[in-house]
Formats: C-alpha cells, sequence, structure tokens
C-alpha cells in the first residue's frame, strides 16, 4: 500500500455497521477526534477537545503505575 492510499482528504467519512443487515447505522467525519458511544441502542458523537483524553480501565491503570502508584 502507498502513501497515497493512507492520506484522508478533508470530506472522508467513516460508517459504524450494523453486521446482521449490513446496514449503516452512523457516520463521522475522519478529521479530528470524537467520542462515539451507544447507549440503549443509540449511536452518538462528540468531538473531543484538546485537553480531553479517554481512559480504559487498563489505560488509567498503567497512568497510575506511571505516576508511581502501586495498585
Amino acid at each position: 500500500m502507498n502513501n497515497s492510499a493512507l492520506q484522508k482528504s478533508e470530506d472522508s467519512w467513516y460508517d459504524i455497521v450494523r453486521r446482521s443487515d449490513g446496514c449503516v447505522v452512523f457516520s463521522f467525519p475522519s478529521s479530528g477526534r470524537h467520542l462515539i458511544y451507544r447507549v440503549n441502542g443509540m449511536v452518538s458523537m462528540r468531538p473531543l477537545l484538546d485537553d480531553e483524553e479517554v481512559f480504559t480501565p487498563n489505560g488509567f491503570m498503567h497512568f497510575i503505575r506511571r505516576l508511581g502508584y502501586r495498585v
């Protein structure tokens, strides 16, 4: 794969597709950082601010270990 295949244009979008029937349930732009989540079947998205981070439980444990805490 060459580098031109990896470049994204300003109008590129990603789709979230339901596997059971192939229906596109949500689309979002490829530029920027976004938090995408689902609650009761409703998919929502919002842009992340520059100072926001998203932690998974494992990521949080790694973060506090780097700060010197013992878990």
